[in-house]
């Protein structure tokens, strides 16, 4: 009996042993794709850039997000773009960036080296006080309506209205500004039509 006993007591610790050894081949082999994973992570950081205070409820899905929330992108995007002075503009510049989708990153960092140049040679400060905004959800852009304000060296020298047409692509349920420019109405339709011949006449130049 205390052989078959010794016998049995052998088995269970051989189970127990084997169970043991097959548990830390599995943590090794986690611990070796959780590395994977860390390492392939690295340098590919995210900057995720939205306005500091969202101030109503929205929704993303893959393909389209709710008019509140394009609309707040769009006015943060004003915000960036328009409100600036020789001291910020720089930095308002910088953070535009990060919003931009890279197929329009280069045009828009152009086209604000341009703008911060005749900010500071002009000691301009301009604000753009916002009155309507409509959203296109199915296309992602607003248009943004209201009254551009510009002085030059403390003096008032415009105060116009204006239109200015903000689209967006959507990537992992962020919003990346693809385009933003005035527009002469504030019509989808025609305002697309206008920033397609834009395009179209840049392509002929080039």
């Amino acid at each position: 009996m205390k052989k078959e006993a010794y016998e049995a007591d052998v088995q269970i610790l051989i189970r127990q042993n084997r169970n043991l050894w097959m548990a830390i081949a599995g943590l090794i082999v986690l611990l070796i794709a959780v590395m994977a994973v860390t390492w392939s992570s690295i340098g590919s950081s995210r900057t995720v850039v939205t306005p500091p205070t969202l101030e109503k409820s929205f929704w993303i899905t893959n393909n389209t997000a709710s008019d509140t929330y394009l609309i707040q992108m769009a006015q943060w995007v004003s915000y960036l773009t328009l409100d600036v002075t020789p001291d910020n503009c720089k930095y308002k510049s910088e953070i535009l960036l990060k919003l931009a989708h890279p197929d329009y990153h280069g045009a828009l960092q152009q086209k604000l080296r341009i703008n911060a140049e005749k900010i500071a040679r002009d000691n301009a400060a301009t604000s753009f006080d916002v009155r309507v905004a409509k959203a296109a959800p199915d296309i992602l852009a607003v248009i943004l309506t209201g009254y551009l304000k510009v002085s030059i060296n403390g003096t008032p020298v415009k105060n116009e209205l204006r239109h200015y047409l903000a689209r967006f692509s959507l990537d992992g349920g962020q919003a990346q500004l693809i385009k933003f420019k005035q527009v002469k109405i504030d019509d989808f339709k025609a305002a697309l039509a206008e920033t397609e011949e834009d395009d179209r006449d840049k392509e002929l130049v080039q």
